[in-house]
């Protein structure tokens, strides 16, 4: 694993560096104390029911999994492995009024199960194995310029934030992205806050 995290030439906006470093750290820590972790970023909202249908979907997955994308961002895909012979689907997420219903969402009554990814986009919530962290670790750093081809769905993507190179190396790693998913990003705009004194 390198020690170094970003290369000098890298053009990330300031919140997608911070970001970015956040993750690499919880996967060094994933490494170092050999234990599946859960990350969130702060935005994340979570089905209330998260805590139960995770303990029961990673009890009845192979032990050998690498990555698991429990969310969903309303900005971005997941593409995966549809049919055995490289058979592939993109699967896009509607806003609708989910924004607007947040307590439906995190009320919903759901049975989620899990789907063979190939690329993902996206890090609201997600575990990670150990061995699915050093993979990270070893393909994500240094954190550089690149453009990640999305071989068989004609996509090129130029790595503009953690998730981007992260996708580069998905199709090595067994990775699965739950459906539907037991946590939303929260993407209403902020409101401002005004203090009187």
């Amino acid at each position: 694993m390198s020690d170094q995290i970003i290369a000098p030439n890298l053009d990330y906006a300031a919140g997608s560096l911070g970001c970015a470093i956040s993750h690499v750290t919880l996967w060094r820590e994933a490494v170092g104390r050999h234990k599946v972790i859960t990350v969130a970023e702060d935005d994340a909202i979570f089905s209330r029911e998260f805590e139960r249908h995770t303990s029961s979907l990673l009890s009845n997955i192979r032990g050998d999994w690498d990555f698991i994308l429990w969310s969903a961002s309303l900005r971005c895909y997941a593409w995966l492995n549809a049919l055995p012979g490289g058979t592939g689907a993109r699967l896009e997420f509607f806003p609708g009024e989910v924004m607007t219903h947040i307590a439906d969402f995190q009320e919903a009554v759901i049975e989620p199960t899990l789907l063979r990814a190939h690329y993902l986009l996206g890090t609201v919530c997600y575990s990670v194995s150990p061995r699915g962290a050093r993979a990270l670790l070893e393909w994500c750093l240094p954190i550089r310029p690149m453009i990640v081809d999305f071989a068989g769905f004609g996509l090129r993507l130029n790595n503009t934030g953690i998730d981007c190179i992260m996708a580069g190396v998905m199709p090595s790693l067994k990775a699965y992205v739950c459906l539907p998913p037991l946590v939303i990003s929260d993407e209403r705009p902020e409101e401002s806050v005004r203090i009187n004194t």
